[in-house]
């Protein structure tokens, strides 16, 4: 067996675990991101918010 072949069969292993360690690390990641942004998205409007996006509608309509 060449060194080359000796070398890669060497390396896939560490680099199948370490591809695996990514993709676990990325899924919690976008696991947390995804609940963050479910409970902002679940929260009211705050009242001041409103009212300047009516100004702003009011404003443009001039």
């Amino acid at each position: 067996m060449s060194y080359k072949a000796t070398n890669m069969s060497k390396e896939s292993k560490p680099d199948k675990d370490i591809e695996r360690s990514r993709k676990v690390r990325q899924k919690r990641i976008g696991d947390q991101l995804r609940r963050i942004y479910d409970d902002v998205t679940s929260e009211p409007v705050p009242d001041e918010f409103l009212n300047l996006l009516e100004q702003a509608d009011k404003s443009s309509k001039k």
